[in-house]
């Protein structure tokens, strides 16, 4: 999956302070997590960087504080090219991805929760997302509505 642009939008509520809300990769070294660290969100995401090292793309924003509250928050990520949106419980923050790539290159696979198991050390120290989410939506794509239906593959993380 290789896009210009997407919207990715949830709503969740946890007591845990500490889980993996989504995550992307790409073979490229592309790649989009959501996750909560110490109570706050945190996006890393990357449009890819080179072998050379002198286009470094990880981009990494905090925002929200206190977010294992057990009550309900709203996320929404808007990206076109470098430029993104993203939003928090209705507080928006404006940045600019680093590098000079536009698209984000995933793999096929998305995970809502946790991570797969890479085997990569840094997949191993991350948690899964312990708590509930809906309203999951994709790209336009109803992951909530889908899961529901049996459209999806779920699996255990």
């Amino acid at each position: 999956m290789k896009t210009l642009k997407d919207v990715i939008s949830l709503k969740f509520k946890t007591s845990e302070s500490e889980g993996v809300i989504f995550h992307g990769e790409g073979q490229q070294g592309d790649y989009i997590t959501l996750e909560l660290k110490k109570a706050k969100l945190v996006l890393n995401l990357n449009l890819g960087s080179n072998q050379l090292g002198s286009i470094f793309g990880h981009t990494s924003v905090t925002t929200g504080s206190l977010l294992d509250d057990h009550h309900w928050h709203s996320i929404i990520i808007e990206r076109h090219g470098r430029n993104i949106n993203l939003t928090l419980d209705r507080h928006m923050q404006h940045f600019r991805t680093n590098g000079e790539f536009d698209y984000l290159d995933l793999d096929y696979e998305i995970t809502f929760g946790g991570m797969p198991f890479s085997g990569k050390p840094s997949s191993n120290s991350r948690k899964n997302f312990k708590g509930c989410m809906e309203s999951i939506n994709y790209n336009g794509n109803n992951i909530t509505d889908l899961a529901r239906r049996k459209k999806l593959e779920p699996s255990n993380v």
